[in-house]
């Protein structure tokens, strides 16, 4: 049989080339798959995931066709991290990855950094005031929920959008409406860079005006059964005044005079005969008693207010103010102040009268004087 080098070679480089293919396996020929990239939006410097199939030998990452530097070594077959370029442009982009056997290109978005809330004020507030939020990167667009209270699938809600009515320019402070049905809460911005909750709870509350000496509230003014009472024990003169000091808005109610033998100075008035309630349901802790208050410069007087309870408790339950402050005053006073002399407090839900009493608690002698406006209760939702 006729032997050369050439027939002995030949099945020797067959095998080879098989073993050869064997050993780097069809896959590596292979184009790039894209699977998922998290974020799908970022702002510069941040770092993004891109997961998919055979990434191992990428060519190029690029941005619009900018390329984007990344270390190999946090490369994989399957996974990619980079991070978004400093230099990079805002807003929609082209995000394209090549290696020798293809290429794929999916949209990615450039932000800016996430919105930042510092503050919030005022962080009491009625449904319609307006809010100022304090804080950083307010960008277009921009949307701020307010919380509803609704508890569902075990996350507080956000489905009330408050509107935006001012935007500083330099996008570090807003101002927006309270919406109609918002409770006590967080206060969500969402901006362009993303969306972050408020570290401050925000309050609001439901007011019950009792009455403002003007025709308003439960107890509409007619000069006589607003409020029950003079404003001078002796001759009995009118409760309800329009003079000096200047009310706040129109009427107000005064109570001063002296007492039957003309020796000490007193007052007192309430409103009229025992109603069933006056509607209030929230817990006694998130309920106050809101009104304006003027002693005209009689720096003695001491404002003594007190309920009675509907079918609850005997006896008033009370508290007293000093009334120190010059000219109008708002004051607010918690319904825990206001116990009967038993020690309990009182229930809101029952409250069914209100009075209000002035005296001389230092025993001055002098003469006192309690000028009233604007009673209302006021309850946190």
């Amino acid at each position: 049989m006729d032997f050369t080098l050439r027939s002995i070679y030949r099945p020797l480089y067959a095998l080879l080339a098989l073993v050869l293919v064997l050993a780097t396996g069809c896959g590596d020929n292979d184009p790039p798959e894209f699977i998922s990239i998290e974020p799908e939006e970022s702002p510069r410097g941040e770092l993004v995931v891109l997961k998919g199939n055979n990434l191992a030998e990428i060519r190029e990452l690029a941005l619009d066709g900018e390329p984007i530097q990344f270390n190999t070594a946090y490369n994989s077959d399957v996974a990619l991290l980079w991070r978004v370029p400093l230099n990079s442009t805002l807003g929609e982009k082209t995000l394209s990855l090549r290696t020798d056997h293809g290429s794929f290109e999916i949209p990615f978005k450039v932000t800016t950094d996430p919105p930042i809330v510092r503050s919030i004020f005022p962080r009491v507030t009625d449904i319609g005031d307006t809010v100022t939020i304090v804080g950083e990167n307010f960008f277009e667009p921009l949307e701020v929920t307010f919380k509803t209270g609704e508890f569902v699938d075990g996350e507080w809600t956000d489905s009330l959008v408050a509107e935006v009515i001012y935007v500083d320019e330099d996008q570090d402070s807003m101002q927006v409406i309270v919406p109609e049905g918002s409770v006590s809460g967080f206060i969500r911005v969402t901006a362009n860079g993303g969306t972050t909750e408020s570290g401050l709870t925000w309050q609001t509350f439901a007011r019950v005006l009792i009455t403002d000496f003007d025709g308003n509230g439960i107890f509409p003014d007619n000069d006589v059964y607003t409020f029950q009472g003079f404003s001078d024990q002796g001759n009995g003169a009118r409760l309800i005044r329009m003079s000096l000091p200047g009310p706040i808005d129109g009427n107000f109610m005064q109570v001063t005079g002296m007492d039957g033998l003309g020796i000490k100075w007193i007052g007192g008035a309430n409103t009229p005969a025992p109603r069933d309630s006056f509607g209030i349901s929230a817990p006694v802790s998130n309920v106050f008693l809101e009104m304006d208050v003027n002693s005209n410069g009689r720096t003695d007087s001491w404002l003594q207010i007190s309920f009675t309870e509907q079918d609850g408790r005997p006896g008033e339950f009370t508290h007293r103010v000093k009334l120190s402050e010059s000219g109008w005053t708002r004051y607010s006073q918690p319904l825990t102040r206001f116990k009967n002399s038993q020690g309990f407090t009182v229930r809101p839900g029952r409250i069914n009268q209100i009075k209000f009493h002035i005296s001389d608690f230092n025993e001055t002698g002098g003469r006192i004087e309690a000028n009233v406006d604007n009673v209302e209760f006021v309850e946190r939702i």
